[in-house]
């Protein structure tokens, strides 16, 4: 039972301090002038005890960044690459409005205060709504976890009835960047090396994130039944190093593998042992996105996404991006004056020819620019372009995990195959990240029922045809003999 104890100052001020049992242990309150208000104290203290809801007002002394230390050492099994955003948002953004602050004294007004004036470390300009969202949701799951070890009574983030009205409103999404067929065959094409020309139509056909994609070895590729095993991936921390891990997802799982890229894979296959990494850096390490990015691959995408502005150049024509008649006709005439074959396709042989008309006309260029234009032409060299292709603008790496999505829907892949390609958690996610592109299927879908409905119209003479059996054709329905039966 709660009661008082009466304590004498050294300046013989009188003040009461409430006393009451949490477990078994004796606990004081802080003290008060009057007794009542003590006693009310320790009443509540021991009530809110007996519920499970108590907490010691000294644990919320503790400072939210020393909070953060051991929030984030207890969660040492997270993904490195998480932890490590973590501390990055909580340093650059969460630590200078409260780091020094003692968990009990955040209040509701202050973290609604801060998440729309929120502003990065050493700037004057606020942060990006994203960046903003991020840091908010990072202080709401530490207050979380200082509740859940009873270190709050609640967290001040949150209205009671559990809501965050400070997030600030997700930001719109880049929209993402698709490739056809024949705009992925030509950036492939455009690379300088066959490794990186595998690597570019195997992440283009699959959708392996480029973690996933860096990590394979040779014995996760099985050509015999055509599948291509995902189970591990690196990641990149923001000092360079390099981690070997699960999947995003902590998920095994199999891609098939097109029969288009069985000669290539063979290749690089090769008879090398099974623990071999599938693509390699120059010096047989892991090969590293942002090398691969600047070396190989957006000088490739950079080259097919132009070639046909290129093409239009070296003849001398308007520049429009489309392979369009006027076009066409140009290049036959080319390849008419050269003795080539007059098939419109530009290829290999073409683009020798209309290269070399070009080097006779570089006399107003510097050395630079024409070391940058052979350079340039060298890659649009290795595309073959046919009527009716058309320029692309530049994307990323990631982008080819959209382009296989984008590729396996249109072929009439489910939202369920698709996710189990992806690596997805959920088709809600893939349907959530792709609904666009499935919007296609309810043409389809009306097109098929209304076939089917057709084609059992009891009018359509094309059916059950009622004649004599002796006469009846191969395949056709007797139905007097049905009747008769």
């Amino acid at each position: 039972m709660a009661y008082t104890e009466k304590r004498t100052g050294a300046g013989g001020t009188t003040s009461y301090v409430g006393r009451f049992r949490i477990d078994g242990r004796l606990r004081s309150t802080r003290a008060f002038r009057a007794r009542r208000d003590a006693l009310a104290e320790a009443r509540r203290a021991e009530e809110a005890g007996k519920r499970g809801d108590w907490v010691d007002p000294r644990s919320g002394t503790l400072t939210v960044a020393a909070w953060f230390e051991a929030w984030q050492a207890a969660r040492a099994d997270r993904a490195p690459r998480t932890l490590e955003s973590e501390r990055e948002r909580f340093r650059t953004l969460v630590a200078p409005a409260f780091g020094e602050e003692p968990l009990r004294r955040v209040t509701h007004d202050d973290v609604a205060r801060w998440a729309v004036e929120m502003r990065p470390r050493g700037s004057a300009e606020p942060a990006s709504p994203a960046r903003r969202r991020d840091a908010v949701r990072l202080l709401v799951a530490l207050l979380d976890a200082a509740v859940d070890a009873r270190r709050l009574t609640a967290n001040p983030a949150r209205t009671p009835s559990g809501r965050v009205p400070s997030l600030p409103r997700a930001p719109k999404t880049k929209p993402h960047r698709y490739l056809s067929h024949e705009q992925l065959r030509r950036a492939a094409d455009a690379t300088a090396s066959a490794p990186a020309r595998t690597l570019v139509l195997l992440a283009g056909l699959t959708g392996l994130r480029w973690g996933e994609v860096s990590a394979l070895r040779t014995g996760d590729v099985d050509l015999l039944r055509r599948r291509v095993t995902i189970e591990r991936a690196y990641t990149r921390l923001d000092d360079g190093t390099l981690l070997l891990g699960s999947t995003k997802t902590h998920a095994r799982r199999e891609v098939p593998v097109p029969r288009v890229l069985e000669p290539e894979l063979a290749e690089r296959l090769g008879g090398r042992a099974g623990t071999a990494l599938l693509f390699t850096a120059r010096d047989g390490g892991p090969l590293r996105r942002e090398s691969f990015d600047r070396h190989a691959f957006r000088p490739a995408v950079r080259a097919a996404g132009t070639a046909v502005s290129t093409l239009q150049e070296l003849l001398d024509l308007p520049v429009t991006g489309i392979y369009d008649t006027t076009t066409l006709t140009a290049v036959r005439r080319v390849q008419a004056d050269h003795e080539l074959p007059v098939t419109g396709v530009v290829d290999a042989a073409t683009w020798t020819v209309l290269v070399d008309a070009d080097r006779t006309r570089r006399d107003g260029l510097t050395r630079g620019q024409k070391i940058a234009r052979t350079r340039r032409l060298e890659a649009v060299a290795r595309v073959t372009l046919r009527a009716g292709a058309e320029d692309f603008a530049p994307l990323t790496l990631h982008d080819l995990r959209h382009t296989a999505a984008s590729l396996a829907i249109a072929s009439g892949a489910s939202v369920k195959a698709v996710q189990r390609m992806l690596g997805h958690e959920s088709p809600v996610l893939t349907l959530r990240t792709y609904a666009g592109l499935f919007e296609d299927d309810l043409d389809r879908l009306g097109e098929s029922m209304s076939a089917q409905f057709a084609a059992h119209d009891p009018a359509d003479t094309a059916h059950d045809v009622l004649t004599d059996g002796a006469d009846a054709p191969f395949g056709v329905v007797d139905l007097t003999a049905r009747a008769a039966r």
